[in-house]
Formats: C-alpha cells, sequence, structure tokens
C-alpha cells in the first residue's frame, strides 16, 4: 500500500511536472525565436544567477522539509510554523533590499543593473515560494504542489502564446529580455498568491500565517540543518553550471546564447523526472533509514534507465532546431555532447542527495561537493586556457558530472557497505553507445541503433532491476 501511495503521488507530480514540460518547450523552442540573440543571451544570463537565489534562504527550506518530511499535519502547531514562516519573510526582505541597493549604487546604468535589480525581487518571490512548496512537500500535500505546477505552466504558456500572437499580427516584433524577466518574475507572484490562498481557505491546513510572535526557539535549530543541506546544493548547482558560466564570462552573449540554449533543452528533457526528487525524501524519511539502504541499488537503476530512455527525445528536438531555429543549430552540437549527463545528473540530484538527507549525513555530502566543486574548477580552468573552445568545455563538463558522481556514490557505498556497482557499467555503455548513435548523419538509421543499443545493453546489465520494476508496474495497475 505504502509503494502504490508513493508511486501514485509520483504520478500526481508528474503530471504537474509534464505540464511544465509543455511551457518549457514554448521557452525552449518559441521564445528564442521571439528574442534576439543578444537578448536571449541576456535572458539566460538572468536565469544563470537566477539559480543561485536559492541559497539567500541560507538553508532555512531545507531545514523545514528536514524537520517536518513525512509528519502529518495534525502533529504540526501552528504557533510553530507561523513563527518559523514570519522570520523567514523578514529575512528574505532583508536581503532582497540589500541586493537591489547594490544593484544601485555600482551596476546603476548597465544591463548587470537590471538583472541584479531583478534578481533581488526574484530571490524574495522565489524562496517565499519555495517555503510553502517545501512544506507541502514535508507533509506529502503533493495535490498542492502539483496544481501550482500546473498554474505555472499555464501562466508561461499564456505569456509565450501572447508574445507569439502580438508579432504574428505585426503588432510587436517580439519581447526584449527585460519585458520578459519582468514577466516571469510576476509568474512566481501568482504562485505566492495561490500558496497563500492554499493554506488560508483550508481548515485543516489553515495553519502559515503572520504573527509578530517571533521568538527565537526552533530557529536556529532549522537553520543548522537546514545550511549544510542548501551550501550543498547550491555547490551541486555550481558545479552543473561551472562551464555555463565560464562560457558567458569568456566568451561572446551570442556563443553563451547557443551553448546556453543547449542546456535549456536538456532541462525540458529531465524536468518530468524531477517529479521523483520531489516526492522521494519524506517518503524515504518515512520510510526508515534501514528499509531506505535495502532500495538504494534499484533506486539508481530505475532512474538510469528511465533518464537513457528519455535522451530518445533528441530525434525529435534535433529536428525541430533544424526545421524551426536554424540559428541555433550550432546548439545541437553542445545538445548531444551533455545529454548523456543527464542520467548522471539525476542520479545525484534526486537519489544520492536524498540518501545523504535521510541517513543525516549531510556533512559528508558537503565535503565531497565541495572536492568536486575544486576538481571541476581546475579542469574547466585548464581546458578554457588550453582550448579556448566551447566544445573542449562542453566534453570536460561530462567528465566531471562523471567524477563528481563518483566521489559522492563511492562515499556513500563504502560508508554504509553498499555493493554491485553495475550502474557505473551501464552508465559506461551508455554514454558510448549515445554519443556513437548521434555521431550519425542519417537520423533514422542514428535513432535505430541507439534503441537497439538501449535494450541491449539494459537487458544485460539491468535484467534485474528491469524485472523488479516491471513487476511493479504491473502490481500498480493491477491495483
Amino acid at each position: 500500500m505504502e509503494e502504490n501511495n508513493f508511486l501514485k503521488n509520483i504520478a500526481q507530480v508528474m503530471f504537474g511536472n509534464a505540464a511544465l514540460l509543455l511551457s518549457q518547450v514554448l521557452t525552449g523552442f518559441v521564445l528564442p525565436k521571439l528574442m534576439s540573440v543578444e537578448s536571449f543571451g541576456n535572458y539566460r544570463i538572468f536565469m544563470l544567477y537566477g539559480t543561485y537565489a536559492g541559497l539567500l534562504h541560507f538553508g532555512f527550506v531545507d531545514g523545514i522539509l528536514f524537520k517536518y518530511g513525512g509528519k502529518n499535519i495534525d502533529d504540526i502547531k501552528r504557533e510553530e510554523i507561523s513563527k518559523y514562516y514570519s522570520v523567514f519573510i523578514v529575512i528574505e526582505a532583508i536581503t532582497s533590499m540589500v541586493i537591489i541597493a547594490i544593484s544601485v549604487l555600482f551596476f546603476s546604468g548597465s544591463k548587470y543593473g537590471f538583472i541584479f535589480f531583478a534578481i533581488g525581487i526574484y530571490s524574495f518571490v522565489l524562496n517565499v515560494v519555495t517555503f510553502f512548496q517545501y512544506f507541502s512537500q514535508a507533509i506529502m500535500r503533493f495535490g498542492l504542489v502539483s496544481s501550482a505546477s500546473l498554474i505555472q505552466a499555464a501562466t508561461i504558456s499564456m505569456i509565450i502564446i501572447s508574445i507569439l500572437i502580438s508579432k504574428l499580427i505585426g503588432f510587436s516584433k517580439g519581447v526584449n529580455y527585460r519585458t520578459y524577466v519582468v514577466m516571469y518574475i510576476g509568474v512566481y507572484c501568482v504562485l505566492l498568491v495561490f500558496y497563500t490562498l492554499g493554506y488560508k481557505q483550508s481548515n485543516q491546513y489553515n495553519k502559515i500565517s503572520i504573527t509578530s510572535k517571533y521568538g527565537t526557539n526552533g530557529i536556529n535549530e532549522v537553520f543548522k540543518v537546514g545550511l549544510p543541506i542548501t551550501i550543498a546544493y547550491q555547490i551541486s548547482n555550481l558545479t552543473l553550471n561551472l562551464d555555463n558560466q565560464f562560457v558567458s564570462m569568456f566568451f561572446s552573449a551570442r556563443t553563451f546564447a547557443k551553448y546556453s540554449f543547449a542546456y535549456n533543452l536538456i532541462s525540458i528533457t529531465v524536468s518530468v523526472v524531477l517529479a521523483v526528487a520531489t516526492v522521494l525524501f519524506p517518503y524515504l524519511n518515512k520510510l526508515g533509514k534501514a528499509a531506505a539502504l535495502k532500495q538504494y541499488i534499484n533506486n539508481i537503476d530505475y532512474i538510469l534507465l528511465f533518464a537513457y530512455a528519455s535522451l530518445i527525445s533528441y530525434y525529435p528536438v534535433r529536428i525541430i532546431i533544424q526545421w524551426l531555429l536554424p540559428k541555433y543549430q550550432e546548439s545541437l552540437v553542445y545538445f548531444r555532447i551533455l545529454s548523456p549527463g543527464v542520467a548522471i545528473t539525476l542520479c545525484i540530484t534526486v537519489i544520492v542527495s536524498n540518501y545523504y538527507k535521510v541517513m543525516d549525513d549531510n556533512i559528508r555530502y558537503l565535503r565531497n561537493g565541495c572536492i568536486s566543486l575544486v576538481i571541476t574548477l581546475i579542469l574547466d580552468t585548464v581546458v578554457y586556457f588550453t582550448f579556448k573552445d566551447v566544445i573542449a568545455m562542453a566534453f570536460v563538463s561530462l567528465v566531471e558530472l562523471a567524477i563528481w558522481y563518483t566521489i559522492e556514490d563511492v562515499s556513500f557505498r563504502i560508508k554504509y557497505n553498499i555493493k554491485n556497482f553495475s550502474s557505473y557499467l551501464y552508465i559506461g555503455l551508455m554514454v558510448v553507445a549515445f554519443e556513437v548513435a548521434t555521431g550519425m548523419q542519417n537520423v533514422l538509421l542514428s535513432f535505430i541503433i541507439y534503441v537497439c543499443l538501449y535494450i541491449v545493453v539494459s537487458l544485460l546489465v539491468m535484467r534485474r532491476s528491469m524485472k523488479v520494476l516491471s513487476q511493479k508496474l504491473i502490481n500498480i495497475v493491477r491495483y
């Protein structure tokens, strides 16, 4: 029954993420058509720095997720969670004003002045929305999270479609990055209103409100638990984006736009799978450490099987780009190189990181992340100054992901005595299979070869996990 609920929750969140996927398809394929390459590059710079805005909750929302993960809403005191929420609002407001002040004092008149001003506002709205989202995940209120994803997807889609129609009828020539960034922040304002109402209009969940009774009891505990998780997450984020950062700093805005566009395509590929991450931690936390450890190998295998199957999306994406966005055709080279890293990224962010949290071993995860970041920084620096080539940056990014995964995964396996390293063989074979297949000029032949290689390698290396997964899916359908 518990497993059925888990898969039901994943399906629920995945439905919301699927809607987000459709909006991301519009953002990924239509938005570049509505902007100049330079303007799209500036928008992607905002998005790049926006990924670091999550650090500005200073671990508080991660502490909330950890503190309440798997708990029943009836066991949570209204006064306690309202106190946490009120303190968090004050912290975020102060942080936002500091960023805005810095943008005005030091970057006024430049494009970075606007970008950091926007980041100041965005960080406040984003992090308060994240507070609601993480609390909803903790108490397993996944229906609310899914509904928020649907609203976000619908709002973004309406914005993109409206701009597209406006351009087609000749009312405008498209949109510049400043206008779209303002609209994008507006989407998160809508989400904030939605979550606020979602916790006001329900008797059972009406527990979060602004209160003047701040107090300090428990606040330090939330920060103490959450800060290492957040720092580790942001180090992971920096590790994932460091090549992007190098390209944004040392190459032209046009080159960065095309490289970043490839990353945008990859984010579309992984968005639905991230539903698992939303559900997994509270589920594992409720399950207990011993039972969770027994599922570690299977969970890694399931993610890998799904991720490498999802890379089939490379082929329709390739056709769409060549037909709809020929000026971004160069991005396909980067997309092809970077795509096999999707599976490795998902293993780290969806499985490994959640297991470290469940085992309350966040400091170890943080330490390993720091080691990986240093290695990534060294490799990116060496490759840039040696080759000064974007393709070389893309290749080394794939190597860096493999190193990061190995450090985090092996460390975890050694400590908790988890054997069976077949996942490494599978990753190696599938990376080679994808790069070899997609290197062919004939798209149909390439597609057939990749699908065949995926099936053969999966049956040879992952037969046990495929059998178990198939049986579970059959049981769910029967249930």
